[in-house]
């Protein structure tokens, strides 16, 4: 009997010590993300955003496809922007 209680206490502290690793790495994590959301913010949203689209497609399939499509969508409307404005003022800086 006594066995057993020692072995559900060492169980136990060591689930506290993981659960103690596991808050410290996303704690380490948070504050990286931080740090280089301050030094490269656009690299940062970047890798946000892919994540966001890969935990998508992984969640919701459909959603992932619609999202996209409106992601290239932007990207072809300021694209076109970009050029019609570059037409009207070719001297304005790019």
């Amino acid at each position: 009997m006594m066995g057993r209680f020692l072995l559900l206490i060492v169980l136990c502290v060591a689930l506290a010590v993981l659960r103690a690793v596991i808050v410290a790495a996303v704690a380490l994590a948070v504050l990286t993300l931080i740090v280089s959301f301050i030094t490269r913010p656009k690299q940062t949203l970047v890798f946000l955003g892919t994540l966001a689209l890969s935990a998508l497609t992984v969640a919701q399939p459909l959603a992932c496809i619609v999202a996209l499509g409106l992601v290239g969508a932007a990207i072809v409307v300021s694209q076109r922007r970009r050029e019609t404005a570059l037409r009207r003022c070719p001297d304005a800086p790019n």
